[in-house]
C-alpha cells in the first residue's frame, strides 16, 4: 500500500481519536475509562479510514495465521485480492505512568508479531502504532544507545533502521515469550518510518508514531 495512504489513514485516525480525547478532557478529566475510549475509538477510526475508497474489506480483530501468535487477534487488517492480506496494523498504547521499560516489552512483541507475519508471508505489508507520551519518546534515545537492537523502536525518520534479534536471548525479554511469542524469529528486525502524530489536550499528550515492520533472513530459534 502507498505510503502516503498510510499517512492519511494514520492523520485521519488521530483526528477522530483528537475528537475523543477533548470529549472526555471536558466531561471526566482524564477518567478511567479515556484510555479504553481512546484505544477503541483509533481503531475504528484507522480502520474506517483504511476502508475508504477500497473494494476490499478492512476489518478489525483478525488472526493472521493458524497458531501461535499469529492467531491472536491483529488491530486492523485490510484484504488483498488473494487469500494474503494486503496490510496488517498492530496498535501499542503506553500504560499510565512511567512504565517506559514495560512499554519497550509491549512495543518490541508487536513489531516481532508483525515481522513474524511478514516473514511467513501471511500478509504483504505490515505496520505498528506506538503511541505513547511525550515523556517516553524522550527518554526512548538514551535507552536505545544503552541497549543493543532498541533502534529499531526509534528509527530516523529518513533512515530504516535493523537489528539481529540475537539480544532477544537475554533475560530482561523473557516476559515477551512467558507472554506467549513465538521462540522462532527471523534472523533480522526492520522498522522504518511511515508518519507521525500528536493528540494533545490540556490532561494528555499522546505521540504516535506508524512504522512499517519486516522480518529478514531465515526464521530461527533466537533462545
Amino acid at each position: 500500500m502507498d505510503d502516503d495512504v498510510l499517512r492519511a489513514a494514520l492523520f485521519a485516525a488521530a483526528g477522530e481519536t483528537q475528537a475523543v480525547v477533548n470529549q472526555f478532557g471536558l466531561a471526566s478529566r482524564a477518567g478511567p475509562g479515556s484510555r479504553l475510549a481512546a484505544d477503541g475509538d483509533f481503531r475504528a477510526a484507522l480502520r474506517r479510514s483504511l476502508q475508504m475508497g477500497r473494494a476490499e474489506t478492512a476489518s478489525m480483530q483478525t488472526g493472521l495465521g493458524g497458531h501461535g501468535v499469529l492467531a491472536e487477534p491483529c488491530d486492523v487488517v485490510v484484504a488483498g485480492r488473494t487469500r494474503t492480506p494486503q496490510l496488517a496494523v498492530q496498535i501499542a498504547w503506553h500504560p499510565r505512568g512511567e512504565d517506559h521499560g514495560g512499554f519497550v516489552v509491549d512495543a518490541m512483541r508487536v513489531m516481532l508479531k508483525m515481522a513474524l507475519a511478514r516473514a511467513h508471508g501471511s500478509v504483504e505489508q505490515a505496520a505498528v502504532v506506538l503511541a505513547g507520551p511525550a515523556r517516553f519518546w524522550r527518554w526512548l534515545p538514551g535507552h536505545t544507545a544503552d541497549h543493543p537492537g532498541m533502534d529499531v523502536l526509534d528509527p530516523d525518520p529518513e533512515t530504516p533502521a535493523s537489528a539481529t534479534l540475537d539480544f532477544l536471548a537475554g533475560s530482561a525479554w523473557d516476559p515477551l515469550f512467558q507472554s506467549g511469542l513465538d521462540v522462532e524469529l527471523p534472523e533480522r528486525l526492520w522498522s522504518g518510518v511511515l508518519a507521525s502524530v500528536v493528540v494533545a489536550s490540556p490532561w494528555v499528550d499522546i505521540e504516535m508514531r506508524m512504522l512499517e515492520v519486516k522480518g529478514l533472513g531465515a526464521i530461527k530459534a533466537v533462545r
